[in-house]
């Protein structure tokens, strides 16, 4: 199987359906951006992911299974191109609906843009040294955050709701039929005043970061995958209209969680892949502040060559 198939299925599964693989708590976690890390010129991506919260996580380490339904649904749609040979540009959309206890609530989630460069080419080839490649990042809050939400339940929160920047580096390696890739991002969101159902004032957050790793095996046209991300977020800090000067008189607590992930892939027709993955939250690492549930994502591409 081709090299890029083998790399571009399995990163997806931790880069690519980030809006579902992210904690609810907040209304989604930070975006992580469409890449190209293969040797196309082009890839649009579209994915289905439906999700169900099951446990929530308190700042206390306390866990307490649910007893009502909460689900989401994701549809996202991702795009990447090449320019002047090792720079890309990608953006990404998605468009998220929650329900609980019969209400429902849907609209678009955040919106994130990336500018990458191939620093590590893979021209000639070497036993162990990976592709590498760096991106910095761009979040428009363009999906509601949990302060700004009106509707039952805080449906209508599909984002983080804070403009934000990032930067990191992919790294993938390939040897015949197995294959494995290392992700690390940090990232920063900026202040923002707010205006809730019960309070208004400023917000401040903090600094966050991801880290990714994983493997696959390749036979004939599909491939088997697993992955385990780390997501962390600096707790978010308010100030209400009515605090003086510069103190603050509320603070959330950090959030963290893990992620992990298996996929099946199939190479449909050239450059046209297929990919159905299940990722849970509840396996593993320290979560804090989190809503953690289990995905099930469904996942087209199609690439264009060089």
């Amino acid at each position: 199987m081709r090299f890029a198939f083998s790399v571009l299925a399995f990163v997806w599964v931790a880069l690519g359906g980030r809006a579902a693989f992210g904690s609810t708590c907040c209304g989604g976690g930070f975006a992580a951006p469409a890449l190209i890390s293969g040797d196309e010129k082009a890839q649009l991506t579209a994915s289905l992911a439906a999700q169900e919260i099951t446990t929530d996580v308190y700042a206390d380490g306390d866990w307490r299974d649910r007893s009502f339904r909460e689900t989401s649904e994701t549809i996202k749609i991702e795009g990447a191109h090449i320019f002047r040979d090792r720079w890309q540009v990608g953006a990404s959309l998605p468009i998220i609906r929650r329900s609980r206890s019969g209400e429902e609530a849907s609209g678009t989630g955040d919106l994130s843009g990336s500018v990458g460069y191939e620093y590590l080419p893979e021209w000639d080839y070497n036993p162990w040294r990976p592709r590498g490649l760096g991106y910095l990042q761009l979040t428009i809050p363009t999906g509601t955050s949990v302060h700004d939400a009106r509707a039952p339940y805080q449906l209508d929160s599909r984002g983080r709701g804070f403009w934000g920047v990032g930067a990191g580096t992919l790294l993938t390696k390939a040897w015949r039929t197995w294959d494995v890739f290392t992700r690390l991002e940090a990232h920063r969101s900026f202040a923002k005043r707010f205006a809730g159902a019960t309070d208004s004032g400023i917000l401040r957050p903090g600094w966050g970061g991801q880290f990714s790793l994983g493997a696959g095996y390749n036979f004939a046209q599909v491939r088997w995958g697993a992955s385990l991300q780390w997501s962390y977020e600096d707790s978010v800090d308010v100030i209400s209209a009515g605090a003086v000067g510069d103190v603050g008189n509320g603070s959330g607590s950090l959030e963290r969680f893990a992620t992990a992930a298996i996929s099946g892939s199939y190479l449909w027709k050239d450059l046209l892949s297929l990919t159905v993955s299940y990722a849970d939250q509840t396996l593993f690492g320290h979560p804090l502040n989190a809503r953690l549930g289990q995905t099930v994502i469904l996942q087209v591409q199609k690439r264009w060559a060089r």
